[in-house]
């Protein structure tokens, strides 16, 4: 009897199976492992997923002892109960009692998390829950997703997702959810066994612990739309040619010798393309002339399903805080500093309480921020008095959260301390300067003064540059200018060379503040750092439309906070370049500055306000000395 290729085949499979069974492999004895297996359940009364539930007590047995660990941060029971319930460790059992009635026709998820472990090694039981319904049937839909930071994108922990079937503004403030699920660190939640209804989706940090947004700190997220779940229904035909008993008997004999030996699925798919394939070849070298098969039957098979929702949500807090005066000092005699809790929303009237002066009495310094200002007091009628009275007007928001002008009286004190025998009584003008001697200076760099009061003066005769050169001296032009933001900030601007050293002369009476002190003598040597040390990014920002415009952060990642090492402000597609970069790593972020006021800003809940949005590039940036880096940002993407 002739013996075909198929048949070869199935000869060597099994050669192969006899083979291989009778290898074994040596190794070298162990120790008693460790015990890695967490607890089994050994018994449940009553049952999990129980309907018709009608008891006041769980009881959930193990195979071990047991313990539970972090059981209060871990516990979550969806739909949350006024009461939580009794649950205690007896032995190798979890007893749980409920203190209140349960809802009827309700489905309830009691979610354990990590928290029941074994007693011994802490092997713990990963997402432990126990389901139960006090109607007549199991609810089983679920959505998932997961909550980042508004503003970096990072994955938020610890953060309380919640679904209402009430669709009001009011009811997160209001009333607890109906159902809730918990983020874990890495910022993903799930709720499971949801009814088939629709819901409305809030996130809240719950500082107080009570499922209610009634803190104005409270960190909060929101969908725009409500949760809904929709029956999807998918139909797969599938069709039965009519072939060659050989082929079917091939393919069975090979599957009696995978299931027997222990072959992996794949390669049981492998195979069985390699007999179909040879049974085809023959079929169709046969009957060349043939164009189609005969048709056996059509199978017909339908499958209907809640597909699980994801929502991601932007977590942001809210600016609700109301304004008022945080600090108020008067640290020496002549100045005056107020800080407020946030920037203020208008200007700020200063004056001496049932005094009226005519003259100009002081200088105002703002924040950067505008959250706090300085007030030098340049009349010495006013700041030789040891105690003085002063009245600060300003707008704040009143209990339904509309500003109002408000007035703060301040009695401030200074005492003049007289001098210990050792002190030097040094009353010179005091300034620092951004590079320090024998420092480098980046090229795209000015020298910048910032000195500890206001300046009434400079004289540029008794300030001197020079380019050092083969030790020798070359004066160099420069210019003085007064920081446009800054009230104490000066620059001197000067074309620098590159990896060049220069020498800065400041000598007695250059500067002269508003109290008549003066500088001393200060001279410095700094250098300048090589053009080719630094390295480029070129971004090409697309997506661009006249709704909003972009503010691009060049961004120094920490572990802390983000630093932003460079800001550019655009309103059209464009290339954004980012020239004199150290050989660093960057990220780069654009804010979807919608209502173009050149910052990011948070949201609203009550006005449905999202705070706006963030982006990143996909990955960090490393940049390199004397190179140039390209990057394509379309901003919606």
């Amino acid at each position: 009897m002739k013996i075909n290729s198929i048949q070869k085949l199935i000869y060597l499979l099994i050669i192969s199976a006899i083979f291989f069974s009778g290898c074994a492999k040596i190794v070298a004895p162990t120790g008693g492992p460790k015990d890695e297996d967490h607890p089994l359940i050994v018994e449940i009364d009553p049952p999990d997923n129980t309907v018709n539930f009608d008891s006041k007590k769980i009881n959930i047995t193990f195979n071990e002892y047991i313990q539970l660990k972090d059981l209060n941060n871990n516990l979550i029971i969806s739909p949350p109960l006024e009461e939580k319930p009794d649950i205690q460790r007896k032995g190798k059992t979890l007893v749980i009692e409920f203190m209140e009635e349960l809802k009827d026709s309700t489905t309830y998820n009691i979610y354990f998390g990590n928290s029941v472990q074994d007693y011994n090694e802490g092997n713990p039981i990963e997402n432990f829950q126990y389901v139960l319904s006090t109607g007549s049937y199991i609810d089983s839909l679920s959505i998932t997703g997961q909550v980042i930071n508004s503003f970096n994108l990072l994955p938020e922990e610890g953060v309380f997702v919640m679904l209402y079937k009430d669709f009001e503004d009011s009811v997160p403030i209001k009333q607890i959810p109906l159902y809730i699920s918990k983020t874990n660190e890495e910022g993903i939640y799930r709720i499971n066994n949801i009814g088939n209804n629709q819901y409305k989706l809030f996130c809240l940090r719950d500082f107080n612990k009570n499922y209610l947004f009634d803190l104005p700190n409270e960190d909060i997220a929101f969908l725009d739309s409500l949760v809904g779940f929709e029956l999807i229904t998918e139909t797969k035909i599938d069709t039965i040619f009519k072939s060659d008993s050989s082929l079917t008997d091939s393919v069975e004999i090979l599957e009696n010798i995978v299931s027997e030996n222990g072959y992996f699925e794949a390669d049981t798919m492998l195979l069985k393309q390699v007999i179909i394939d040879d049974s085809l070849k023959v079929e169709s070298d046969s009957l060349m002339h043939k164009r189609e098969k005969e048709i056996d039957s059509i199978i017909i098979e339908s499958k209907s399903y809640f597909p699980v929702q994801n929502y991601i949500l932007r977590l942001f807090t809210e600016e609700r805080e109301v304004q008022y005066l945080a600090n108020n000092t008067r640290d020496t005699k002549q100045k005056i500093e107020i800080v407020f809790n946030k920037p203020i929303k208008d200007s700020v009237v200063f004056t001496i309480a049932d005094t009226i002066i005519e003259k100009e009495w002081y200088i105002k310094e703002t924040g950067l921020n505008n959250d706090s200002m300085i007030y030098w007091l340049t009349d010495s009628s006013v700041y030789k008095k040891e105690s003085l009275v002063f009245a600060l007007k300003y707008q704040k928001e009143d209990s339904n959260m509309v500003y109002q002008w408000n007035t703060d009286t301040l009695n401030l004190r200074f005492f003049e301390q007289k001098r210990k025998k050792n002190e030097s009584g040094d009353t010179s003008l005091k300034y620092t300067l951004n590079i320090k001697n024998r420092g480098t200076l980046d090229l795209n760099s000015q020298l910048n003064f910032l000195f500890e009061i206001p300046l009434q003066s400079y004289d540029t005769s008794k300030i001197n540059l020079f380019a050092v050169i083969d030790t020798v001296e070359f004066p160099v032009a420069y210019n003085i200018t007064k920081d446009s933001i800054q009230l104490r900030k000066y620059q001197l601007s000067v074309d620098w060379c590159e990896d060049t050293v220069y020498r800065l002369e400041i000598f007695p009476n250059a500067f002269t503040g508003i109290y008549e002190t003066v500088n001393d003598t200060n001279i410095i040597e700094f250098q300048t750092q090589k053009r080719d040390f630094y390295g480029k990014i070129l971004a090409d920002i697309t997506g661009v439309d006249s709704s909003f415009q972009i503010i691009c952060h060049l961004i120094l990642p920490g572990k802390e906070k983000e630093t932003i090492y460079r800001e550019k402000i655009i309103s059209e597609n464009r290339i954004v370049e980012f020239d004199f970069l150290p050989p660093k790593e960057f990220m780069f972020k654009v804010i979807i500055d919608k209502n173009f006021n050149n910052e990011w800003d948070t949201g609203e809940y009550l006005k449905h306000v999202q705070p706006e949005e963030v982006l990143y590039y996909e990955e960090k940036i490393t940049v390199r000395s004397n190179w140039d880096i390209e990057i394509n940002f379309n901003v919606n993407k």
